[in-house]
């Protein structure tokens, strides 16, 4: 997977909002990537949709799967 270069995952739990206790905690999840960036180096790319459509597959896989296995 040498796209992607690294992720973090953020797992926030909310036991308390508003001064009320929830009655059961909610866990937000949020997971983000940092990519090797496809145009660097071409100057400027009026039409960046084609390797967007080629990037989003694999990265939505990769970014679904971690936020998955946190919820799991």
């Amino acid at each position: 997977m040498s796209l992607i270069r690294k992720s973090v995952l953020h797992v926030e739990t909310i036991y308390v909002d508003g001064d009320r206790v929830a009655a059961k905690p909610l866990k937000m999840i949020g997971a983000v990537a940092v990519i090797k960036n496809p145009w660097a180096g071409r100057g400027y790319v009026e039409d960046l949709s084609p390797e967007i459509r080629a990037l989003a597959p694999q990265l939505s896989e990769h970014l679904t799967q971690l936020i998955l296995h946190e919820a799991g």
